[in-house]
């Protein structure tokens, strides 16, 4: 059984590889058919709950609720507690394990699949093209401990552009004149733009932009603020699980809304606050959410800035084949129709916004499909070193945004060799979405764990370097030290520093540990 799987803030969604068809995966439960998963987490007692099960204890007073688990990935690292209930603490990656093993446990137990007994699940998955480093370590170790078979991972926008071929150029060769596409995600948590060069089967990805912090979940934030000013309360008086389950009924009032509807009544239930429905203009909401749909297609922008470079003519339409709106908060009723605003017919808005990057993954997934894929690097990722003894330090861009990665591996590698002149190398890495005029990192920027490597060899067999003062050392000079950095498959990054005079070498796995 072969799957795409896109695990989403909001919802997870799967979807199968099935004699050149791709089926959305439905679950029955209750009695009822549902087309995704709730990426919901709630814990009552020592008990923990997923899914279609957590969102039916929503409004029980003694449960304690977790929504968009997902947008943890973005801040913590694998070995983080999660405190979903005073007295219910978990690691990050075995919460997301637990998770994603109810879903394997949904697709076998309540899904439309029929799945043969022992037989190997295989999954194709995805994750935010802006994702750093620990975020892809987390999703793709996830689904492994989950018990998925994980036969390669791809960004959610470069999965919809594949969505989109099959979908609409299904008879695209190497002399269509559709070059380009972009596609603008914009999920419940994350926003993703990329430009996709189209050759037949074969892609590639030549330039992204992505706010790792916007999505449906912003907007569900702006009802929830509109309501709770309407009623003359703050949320100092919410609990976190108070807080998690009046955000739902924001979300699904807002994923009620048309393009025509005028007014939206989001009730509070019982327990939360006291007062009556409260009715919000929509008008008023679209004018407040205005700045979160400009920072998305300011970002837009950019990518098609990338493609003009190229000389693409964008109003041609034989040329930029779409800007294809995917993601479940294009529904949201303002994002779609603003676009439309600045692209006009350019605009194609997925049938199956929820599900689009799901599907792609599938089709990528379908050996029949014959699809391939290349990536390039997200985000900068870099480490600040002194220019000169003494001196200003400056940042080392070690791997450089939108640089593509090996058609064949999904890897890259570079390398630096230099004499130190200090008898510890202290190594402050770090992620950014950009580099400012001068090379500084700016944007959003993601700290790795800071390393520490002997430059002198009398101190190579230290266990703890961070103890030890930084010195000068000009007689280290006569020292040959490389690193060697390696961007893994799953968005991992590796370096191996070697002190080659003297023989000795440590690797570090940047962010996730060490080894020795």
């Amino acid at each position: 059984m072969r799957l795409g799987i896109d695990f989403g803030t909001t919802r997870t969604v799967a979807a199968a590889a099935e004699n050149g068809n791709y089926p959305i995966c439905t679950f029955s439960w209750k009695g009822e058919q549902k087309e995704y998963i709730p990426s919901l987490v709630a814990a009552k007692g020592d008990s923990i709950f997923f899914g279609w099960e957590a969102a039916e204890m929503l409004n029980d007073p003694g449960v304690h609720v977790l929504r968009s688990v997902k947008r943890l990935a973005q801040q913590l690292n694998p070995e983080a507690i999660v405190e979903i209930s005073p007295d219910f603490h978990i690691p990050l990656l075995d919460l997301l394990s637990l998770f994603l093993r109810h879903v394997m446990q949904m697709l076998k137990r309540n899904g439309n699949l029929l799945f043969r007994k022992g037989a190997r699940v295989e999954a194709m998955v995805a994750t935010p093209a802006n994702a750093g480093s620990n975020q892809r370590f987390l999703t793709l170790e996830a689904f492994r401990r989950a018990g998925f078979a994980v036969i390669g991972a791809m960004n959610e926008p470069s999965a919809a552009a594949v969505e989109f071929a099959h979908r609409y150029l299904s008879n695209l060769g190497p002399k269509s004149p559709k070059k380009y596409m972009v596609v603008y995600d914009l999920g419940g948590g994350t926003f993703d733009t990329s430009a996709v060069a189209l050759a037949g089967r074969n892609f590639e990805v030549i330039g992204h932009e992505g706010i790792g912090r916007l999505g449906g979940d912003d907007f569900d934030e702006v009802i929830l603020d509109m309501a709770l000013e309407a009623l003359g309360r703050s949320r100092d008086g919410l609990t976190p699980s108070d807080e998690a389950r009046l955000l739902e009924e924001c979300r699904e009032r807002k994923e009620g809304l048309k393009a025509n509807t005028r007014k939206m009544v989001v009730d509070p239930g019982p327990g939360a606050w006291e007062g009556n429905p409260v009715v919000i203009e929509t008008r008023e909401l679209y004018a407040r959410c205005d700045g979160l749909v400009r920072q998305s297609i300011e970002k837009l922008e950019e990518v098609l800035s990338t493609l003009r470079t190229l000389s693409v003519d964008m109003d041609d339409p034989r040329s930029l084949a779409a800007i294809y709106l995917v993601g479940g908060s294009v529904s949201f009723p303002p994002v779609a129709r603003k676009i439309r605003e600045a692209y006009g017919s350019k605009v194609k808005v997925s049938p199956f916004p929820h599900a689009a990057t799901a599907i792609g993954l599938a089709i990528a997934a379908d050996p029949e499909a014959r699809i391939s894929m290349r990536e390039s690097i997200s985000r900068h990722f870099g480490v600040w070193r002194e220019q000169e003894q003494g001196k200003d330090k400056v940042f080392d861009s070690i791997f450089i945004k939108d640089r593509q990665l090996d058609s064949d591996t999904g890897t890259m590698e570079a390398t630096r060799t230099y004499r130190p002149a200090h008898n510890i190398g202290h190594f402050r890495y770090m992620e950014c979405s950009s580099v400012g005029s001068l090379g500084e990192p700016v944007g959003d920027i993601a700290f790795r764990k800071e390393t520490f490597f002997p430059y002198d060899p009398f101190l190579s067999d230290r266990k703890d370097l961070s103890r030890i003062p930084v010195e000068s050392r000009p007689d280290l000079l006569s020292q040959e030290v490389t690193e060697t950095y390696s961007y893994e498959p799953d968005g991992r990054i590796r370096v191996a520093i070697e002190n080659r005079t003297a023989g000795y070498r440590k690797v570090f796995d940047l962010g996730l540990g060490t080894r020795n």
